[in-house]
């Protein structure tokens, strides 16, 4: 399940951080520091993306170093809001 939700999330990703199609992006991809270091202005944007994609809620205490560490970790909490 953890596959389909990286891939979802690489297509926002792409789409609302506008990276192109040549930017590595996988599961280990960092969301905070790193290259794509995102800055709350991004957080923001992906948390709405991410609600409206997955139909979830993210609560302000979840939005966090160990959930946005990277693609991977962001997946797994997505998953397990949606379980």
């Amino acid at each position: 399940m953890t596959s389909l939700t990286n891939q979802r999330l690489t297509l926002i990703l792409r789409r609302d951080l506008k990276l192109g199609l040549d930017t590595q992006i996988d599961e280990s991809t960092p969301l905070l520091g790193g290259q794509h270091d995102l800055d709350s202005l991004d957080i923001l944007l992906l948390l709405t993306s991410v609600e409206k994609e997955f139909g979830i809620k993210i609560p302000n205490e979840a939005v966090r170093e160990d959930t946005f560490r990277n693609v991977g970790s962001l997946a797994e909490y997505i998953d397990r809001r949606k379980a």
